[in-house]
C-alpha cells in the first residue's frame, strides 16, 4: 500500500509518523501500530487527490466520503468488494486519528463514523421478487441491453466478478449454450450452461447492443459507454451497485450477492449440492454447503 499511495505533502508524512508514535505510546499492539497508519495513509492520499494537502483543509464530511469510496473499491486479491469487517478497520483508523489530531490541537474538526455490521458469516442473497426488481431497473436503451447481459452472467450463470470481466466473445459458445470460464478461482477452467432468458439477453447484447458501444478492435464482452473500451472489474461492480440503487433495494448487494442468489434459488428448486458446486466452480462441497443454511433460514 505504501508505494501505491505515496504522499507528497511533508505535513502528511510527518503526521502519519506522529500518529504511529502516539499509538505506540498508548500501548497498542505492534500489528496495530503498523496497520492503522498505513490505512490512514490511504485517507491522506485521498485528501491530496482532492486538493487538500494540509490538515487545515480537513472538513467533517471528508472521512465519510472516503469510507463511501472504500465501500465500492475492489480488493486486488479477492476481486470483490471489501467486507464490512475490513471497512471497519479503515473506520477504526480514522476514528483514532481524529481523536489524536483533536487531542494534540492539530484540528478542531470532529467526525462520527459508525461501525458497519460484520456480515462475514451472513451473506445476503436476493429473493426472486428482488431479482425481478433488478431486471425492471434496467432501461430500454443500449445500456439496458448490456445491464441485462451482466445480470445474465453474474446471476443467471453465477460467475465471479473477475470471471465476468474477463469474458471474451469466443467464450460465449452459442451453439452449445455454454460460457467458457478460462481462468476461474485457483486458475481452474469450467463450462457454465446458459439457459433460456439468460441466453437471449446475452445474444441480444452481442448482436444489438455491443456493436453500438465498441469503438476499437477488442474481443472482450463488456464494453463501456463513451469510452468504447472493455469494462474492468471496478466499473462492472459500480454498474451493478447503480442497478441496486435504481431498484430501490436496501440490502448490501454486489456481484457476489447475485452469485449467492442463483445458488440459493437452484437449491430451492431441488438441484443437488454436487451440481451446484460444479456450476459455481467450487473445488469442494464445504463452500457450497453454505447455501443449505441460507435456504433453511
Amino acid at each position: 500500500m505504501d508505494d501505491l499511495y505515496l504522499l507528497h505533502s511533508e505535513e502528511y508524512r510527518l503526521l502519519q509518523q506522529a500518529f504511529a508514535g502516539w499509538l505506540q505510546t498508548l500501548g497498542y499492539a505492534s500489528t496495530t501500530v503498523r496497520s492503522l497508519p498505513r490505512l490512514l495513509q490511504e485517507f491522506l492520499y485521498y485528501q491530496e487527490q482532492g486538493g487538500k494537502g494540509s490538515l487545515s483543509l480537513l472538513q467533517a464530511p471528508d472521512a465519510a466520503a472516503f469510507i463511501e469510496q472504500i465501500k465500492i473499491k475492489i480488493g486486488p486479491r479477492t476481486g470483490r468488494g471489501y467486507s464490512n469487517n475490513h471497512i471497519n478497520k479503515y473506520i477504526q483508523a480514522l476514528r483514532l486519528f481524529n481523536l489524536y489530531a483533536r487531542q494534540t490541537g492539530r484540528t478542531p474538526v470532529g467526525f462520527t463514523l459508525p461501525l458497519l455490521d460484520d456480515l462475514r458469516n451472513k451473506p445476503d442473497w436476493l429473493t426472486r421478487q428482488e431479482m425481478q426488481r433488478m431486471y425492471k431497473a434496467t432501461g430500454d436503451d443500449v445500456l439496458g441491453t448490456r445491464d441485462r447481459a451482466m445480470l445474465a452472467v453474474y446471476y443467471g450463470c453465477g460467475l465471479r466478478l473477475s470471471e465476468g470481466a474477463a469474458l471474451t466473445l469466443p467464450d460465449i459458445i452459442a451453439d452449445r449454450r455454454l460460457i467458457y470460464v478460462r481462468r476461474g478461482k485457483g486458475y481452474k477452467e469450467r463450462y457454465v450452461p446458459v439457459a433460456g432468458r439468460n441466453y437471449q439477453d446475452i445474444q441480444l447484447y452481442i448482436e444489438g447492443g455491443r456493436p453500438q458501444l465498441v469503438q476499437a478492435p477488442t474481443d472482450r464482452l463488456f464494453i463501456g459507454a463513451g469510452t468504447g473500451r472493455p469494462l474492468d472489474k471496478q466499473s462492472l461492480y459500480i454498474r451493478v451497485k447503480r442497478l441496486v440503487s435504481a431498484a430501490g433495494l436496501t440490502k448490501r448487494i454486489s456481484t457476489h450477492t447475485l452469485r449467492h442468489s442463483i445458488a440459493t434459488h437452484l437449491l430451492q428448486n431441488g438441484m443437488k449440492l454436487e451440481r451446484i458446486a460444479e456450476f459455481l466452480g467450487h473445488s469442494c462441497l464445504d463452500s457450497t454447503q453454505l447455501y443449505t443454511h441460507l435456504v433453511n433460514q
